[in-house]
């Protein structure tokens, strides 16, 4: 399940789009919110539902995003009714911290196994053989997750897939990977890395053949 999770929060995303030959590339990013905002007729009939301490009929709150590039002159509006905001870290989102060097991989952390205080260990890593910006599919190799052994303690297991798909979430999240390290677990990233390293390269030599 975390290795699901470590992809959905480097692939699942998309990047806002500048304009054709944008000079300086960056996003300005603010945010409005319009308290009470009374529903214009036009705009349609009052909001019904079920739920009696719902107070979303004519009247509602409003939040407003502002991305824009001054430099190319984009501008993105994303605006919706009955909003929550919430302030968080990279650490738990698992996306946006640096990615680590193991093992000759770049191990692009996900967010922790559980969503709770004292959980600040990636709970899984995506492995890739090159240093990117923003990983793609392209770019992931392997994938080194945390479980729990036989007494509780932390463990990790690892899986190379070099016909790489992301795994449906609610899956184990090996379905779709090539090769499975197994049933007995590693004691440490470092370990699990090694694990997905050696294999790739025993993979890669079994597709060159036999030397000449």
């Amino acid at each position: 399940m975390s290795s699901s999770d470590a992809i959905a929060a480097h692939l699942e995303w998309q990047p806002f789009a500048h304009g054709p030959d944008c000079a300086k590339p960056a996003w300005e990013v603010d945010q409005q919110t319009e308290t009470d905002k009374r529903r214009l007729r036009r705009e349609g009939p009052e909001h019904s539902c079920p739920n009696e301490e719902c107070g979303h009929h004519d009247h509602y709150d409003r939040i407003t995003l502002r991305v824009l590039c001054r430099s190319c002159g984009t501008a993105h509006l994303i605006s919706g009714e009955e909003y929550t905001t919430r302030t968080t870290t990279t650490v738990r989102t698992g996306y946006g911290q640096p990615p680590k060097r193991v093992a000759g991989l770049w191990l692009y952390p996900g967010p922790p196994l559980l969503d709770l205080r004292g959980y600040d260990s990636p709970g899984a890593y995506l492995c890739s053989r090159q240093k990117v910006d923003r990983l793609s599919e392209d770019d992931i190799v392997g994938v080194v997750t945390e479980g729990r052994g036989k007494r509780g303690g932390t463990v990790y297991h690892a899986a190379i897939g070099p016909d790489f798909h992301p795994p449906a979430r609610g899956l184990s999240g090996y379905a779709d990977w090539a090769k499975v390290s197994g049933e007995k677990p590693f004691a440490s990233v470092t370990a699990a890395a090694k694990w997905v390293a050696a294999e790739l390269d025993a993979a890669a030599t079994e597709e060159e053949g036999p030397a000449q």
